[in-house]
């Protein structure tokens, strides 16, 4: 791999971040909306850090596809070929990662039922 593969390399990825953080915070705002549907819940500032905290991490996470690229290239000399499923990856992971954050804030305002 090039420098210039690896800069399209992260091109491709970072071009697909704000799909996923779309989504991802899509899936919590519909989660989040449902939940103080049904409950009397005081919002707080502890709240809306944890939204960021969740936010930073997805991000982190996402960012994975881009470092399990560069530990193949440099480390296995593309024998896996992970290029070739990168979306598959970030379709599966922007998925996975969706229904968790929607799964968590279900689990989080649960304890206040």
């Amino acid at each position: 791999m090039t420098i210039e593969e690896l800069k399209s390399n992260l091109k491709w990825w970072e071009s697909k971040r704000w799909i996923y953080n779309v989504l991802v915070g899509i899936s919590g705002v519909i989660a989040i909306f449902n939940a103080l549907a049904e409950i009397p819940y005081q919002w707080g500032l502890e709240d809306t850090l944890g939204i960021i905290i969740w936010g930073i991490g997805a991000n982190i996470f996402y960012s994975l596809g881009t470092l399990f690229e560069l530990f193949e290239w440099y480390y296995l000399n593309n024998k896996i070929g992970i290029k070739n499923f990168r979306l598959f990856f970030f379709i599966s992971g922007t998925f996975v990662s969706s229904i968790y954050t929607f799964w968590c804030v279900i689990v989080y305002f649960n304890d206040y039922v």
